[in-house]
């Protein structure tokens, strides 16, 4: 049994997405024994349903460790989750440090990890170390980060000839407005990479791999989510008719797009696919050249 990460009553207060990502490790690690917070990578042998998300999970981790390239040792892992990629680089012989801004993700790092990785609980916008690494690696948090400040400061932390292996989502131009938020444009993305000292190594397109679990998601949310909350709401609503008057009346906006967002069905694999495309890019930094003398 695990220990709790922080005594009753003292979790951390987490502005959002930061609570969002502690919640999702909260329910996934009880209702089905994730240890992951990204999405799954999904074959046509891999049955689409819940039980299998975590499975989905780990083939997502081992095909992004399989693009680093020969020759790197050292790895910054920024946004570390709760700590299972560094886990698994660390049991393949790298060393590893990561960033985490996130009070509950980086307990629970330390928790699965101890002493063996040093952790900056900081943005990675604000690290300041003077390690250098072989490789620094952003498995769906660059889209948080300003792009040109967060490639400054990768240019920063690596070695000569280091790489960055980033994996996320990104935006494609489309006639129709995305119901799926989330993500760079990808045109612009590549603009600012052309402004750094990176060349592309490798550009692998996984958003086939990718797009499954919306769908996944968005039959849970139907099908589970919702009764729970029409159940919920019917209740409160029931015992406390003039509270759930005020608050539809006063909260009416929020609740909206709060139900538009996730019953409305529109978050699925089809229009995932249609708006966004899921990449791994694998940079290298180029060799400062001598000036002549």
């Amino acid at each position: 049994m695990t220990a709790p990460l922080f005594p009753p009553g003292h979790a951390p207060a987490l502005k959002s997405p930061e609570f969002g990502l502690a919640m999702g490790l909260v329910v996934g690690r009880h209702v089905l024994g994730m240890e992951d917070l990204h999405y799954g990578f999904w074959t046509d042998d891999l049955a689409l349903d819940l039980q299998h998300l975590p499975e989905a999970q780990a083939r997502y981790t081992e095909e992004l460790i399989a693009d680093i390239p020969p020759g790197v040792r050292s790895v910054l892992d920024v946004g570390m989750g709760a700590g299972n990629t560094a886990r698994k680089l660390l049991e393949r012989g790298y060393t590893v440090d990561g960033v985490s801004p996130n009070a509950y993700l980086t307990a629970a790092a330390r928790q699965l990890l101890g002493s063996r990785v040093t952790i900056f609980e900081s943005r990675f916008e604000d690290v300041e170390t003077d390690r250098r690494y072989d490789l620094i690696l952003f498995s769906e948090s660059f889209l948080f980060m300003q792009a040109d400040v967060a490639l400054g400061k990768a240019a920063a932390l690596l070695n000569e000839g280091g790489h960055i292996l980033i994996c996320d989502i990104f935006r494609i131009p489309a006639e129709s407005r995305s119901p799926i938020g989330g993500g760079k444009e990808l045109a612009t993305f590549r603009a600012t990479m052309a402004q750094f000292p990176f060349d592309l190594v490798r550009e692998t397109d996984i958003s086939a791999n990718i797009a499954p679990t919306f769908d996944l998601l968005d039959r849970a949310y139907r099908e589970a989510i919702r009764p729970a909350y029409d159940l919920l709401m019917a209740r409160f609503t029931a015992h406390r008719p003039w509270l759930m008057r005020f608050v539809r009346w006063r909260f009416r906006r929020q609740i909206d797009r709060l139900e538009q967002k996730h019953f409305s069905g529109n978050r699925n694999a089809e229009n995932f696919l249609r708006h966004k495309s899921y990449r791994r890019f694998l940079f290298k930094k180029r060799v400062a050249q001598p000036v002549p003398g």
